[in-house]
């Protein structure tokens, strides 16, 4: 059966609803004993087509759900403490995990949310996916029979709850993308699901979902659980029409909790989601919806199914038409092209010809292409020539792909710990079996207090991060210093650390103990006003006392800055005489002020602090994430 065949049969057999294309690129990488990689949004059906496709190859299959606390041990097997106890390290005691259990009979590791294990949990799957064995220590090499392979979902990196998983991972993996589907099926899926013989609630409820998907204040829309949830609500609706109100509140009780709104936005859910309700009503209605008019439940006027009132395409005066037509193909050189029409032409220049709703248009198109960061620079440049509501909106999509961009460079990381025997609880993951061994050898009956724990806990950091705003910082290295920043806060989300930014003098944004959410941080340092002289020894002197704040009896391992700056020196007294207060000082130079003085200072100050320089040059924006992915290592 070739993979079109098995796709239909798979959706045939398991009601799947579309998904042709890439369950048939599933079945491919399979016959090609290639291990897959979903992944795509929360509620795409990535779970559903990964357990399609194994059940329908009829093999054996062990499911692993992705989680924080799901360990090396819980994955590979481990010894059974009674059973260690009176027989040793013997093949009997050892009880064999969900990836020695598939490798030793041929058959399918399914794991759902990988990127949700922990880094140590993912990089046991490196030897089992490359070499096809592992080796457990004590019990020896496991090889993999023929038919083992990995199926794998995971939802994208900028999902809260996620890490990043190593190149190395990536590279064993063949990659099946799954984004919403097309609304034709995903009314299909609502008709389904909820058994609704109206197709204009069904459109309803389809086109709201969407339609969170698309508005500027959420951050994150709904899958099309929401419109689920939304049609079944009304299914049960005692009203006998469904006007504007009723709609409201089945949208607001359907959507809330699938829907992530922009924090400076968030006490405005309900204001929104009545906004992508009305608009949904009129499309879907007809536009005496807008009015607030009460209307009978969908079917009842005999209306037909599912019609669509298409709202009128956005008229562009002379002059505008090539902008517009070089988005209609809505690839990426098209995109770029046109954003770089309004960098190199100069927004100004070009009010009369590129509408500001163009402008919206490419930088959404932009952002969706997956060009984000060319974004960041056409807001750099024309943040001060926008019209306050744009400038807001664009203020809002730079924040957010400066997170996302953060996320990928940052990573997940391994956390340090710190490993310390305890006494016996229940509940604690690890024993350590030599020490307990060694209490219990000729004792008829070992004590509670013979059983010794290994417990682990992170070890802490504490950083000072300083952000340089003096006048000499143009808004495109302030955009590179706000991703230095944004990247090392995800760098050490559960560690202590402070922002400052400083110009004639410096101010506190972030306190070491204070906590505080990265969609709060970012917009707050992009809105900070570039101006005054450079006084970086104050600042240093700031970020030293910063550091020493933190006086918890928590194990901290290391306490080192963070400057980034242009090092233009233009107030204050030298900056030089302050570095040896750092255990360590890393600098991010961006981009040189004042000539070869200040590539001298930085080099200097990183020297003296006993920390890293990296430098990086805003006159290659595009390669600036790059760069930071590679300068940030040493963190």
């Amino acid at each position: 059966m070739n993979p079109e065949e098995g796709a239909d049969a798979i959706r045939k057999r398991f009601g799947i609803v579309g998904r042709r294309r890439e369950i048939a690129q599933v079945l491919s990488a399979i016959s090609a004993n290639k291990h897959v990689l979903l992944e795509g949004p929360v509620g795409v059906g990535k779970t559903t087509v990964a357990l399609g496709v194994t059940r329908h190859l009829n093999r054996r299959f062990y499911r692993v759900d992705g989680d924080e606390r799901y360990t090396e041990q819980k994955l590979v097997g481990w010894f059974d403490p009674p059973m260690a106890l009176s027989k040793g390290y013997t093949e009997e005691s050892f009880i064999r995990g969900p990836l020695a259990e598939a490798m030793e009979g041929g058959s399918v590791l399914f794991i759902n949310e990988l990127n949700r294990l922990p880094e140590g949990t993912q990089n046991v799957l490196l030897p089992a996916m490359d070499e096809r064995q592992i080796v457990i220590p004590r019990i020896g090499t496991v090889a993999a029979k023929e038919g083992f392979i990995i199926i794998a979902t995971q939802n994208p990196e900028e999902f809260v709850g996620t890490s990043r998983l190593s190149e190395a991972l990536r590279d064993r993996f063949v990659w099946v993308n799954l984004d919403y589907q097309p609304e034709g099926e995903e009314r299909e899926i609502v008709r389904k699901e909820t058994g609704c013989a109206d197709d204009r609630l069904v459109a309803l409820g389809t086109r709201i979902a969407r339609k969170t998907r698309e508005h500027p204040k959420i951050r994150r829309g709904s899958s099309i659980r929401g419109a689920i949830d939304f049609v079944s609500l009304l299914m049960n609706n005692s009203e006998p029409s469904l006007g504007e109100e009723v709609c409201v509140e089945a949208a607001v009780s359907a959507l809330v909790t699938k829907i992530e709104v922009e924090v400076k936005d968030s006490g405005d859910v309900r204001g929104i989601i009545r906004e992508l309700v009305r608009a949904a009503l009129g499309e879907i209605f007809g536009p005496s919806i807008e009015g607030g008019a009460s209307h009978k439940k969908p079917g009842e006027d005999g209306g037909a199914a599912g019609t669509t009132s298409k709202t009128a395409p956005k008229q562009h005066r002379e002059g505008q038409a090539p902008f517009s037509i070089a988005l209609a193909g809505a690839d990426r050189d098209n995109i770029l092209k046109s954003l770089f029409k309004v960098i190199d032409n100069g927004y100004p220049s070009a009010r009369g010809e590129i509408s500001e709703d163009a402008l919206k248009d490419a930088t959404m198109a932009a952002e969706k292409a997956g060009l984000g960061w060319s974004v960041v620079r056409l807001f750099s440049i024309l943040e001060k020539e926008l019209s306050p509501e744009l400038r807001d909106l664009m203020e809002r999509r730079v924040a957010r792909i400066i997170q996302y961009v953060a996320s990928r460079i940052a990573g997940k990381g391994i956390v340090p710990y710190t490993r310390r025997r305890i006494p016996f609880s229940f509940g604690a993951e690890e024993m350590d079996l030599e020490e307990t061994l060694e209490n219990c050898l000729g004792k008829r009956q070992p004590e509670p207090s013979d059983i010794v724990m290994i417990g682990k806990k992170p070890k802490k950091r504490a950083v000072a991060l300083m952000l340089d705003t003096s006048k000499s910082m143009t808004m495109e290295k302030i955009a590179v210093s706000v991703l230095a920043v944004a990247t090392l806060a995800h760098i050490l989300r559960n560690d202590y650390y402070s922002i400052m930014c400083f110009n004639s003098a410096p101010q506190v944004i972030k306190a070491m103990e204070e906590e505080a959410d990265l969609e709060v941080l970012i917009p707050k340092l992009l809105e900070l006003e570039t101006g005054g002289t450079t006084n970086i020894r104050d600042a240093l002197e700031m970020g030293a006392a910063e550091l020493s704040s933190v006086r918890t009896n928590e194990n901290i391992f290391e306490r080192f800055g963070v400057l980034a700056t242009d090092c233009w020196a233009t107030s204050g007294g030298e900056p030089r005489e302050v570095a040896h207060k750092f255990q360590k000082l890393n600098v991010v130079q961006v981009g040189t002020g004042g000539g070869p003085y200040c590539d001298d200072l930085a080099r200097d100050l990183a020297f003296l602090g006993g920390g890293a320089h990296v430098y990086v040059s805003e006159a290659d924006f595009d390669d600036l994430p790059y760069a930071l992915m590679k300068a940030l290592r040493w963190v």
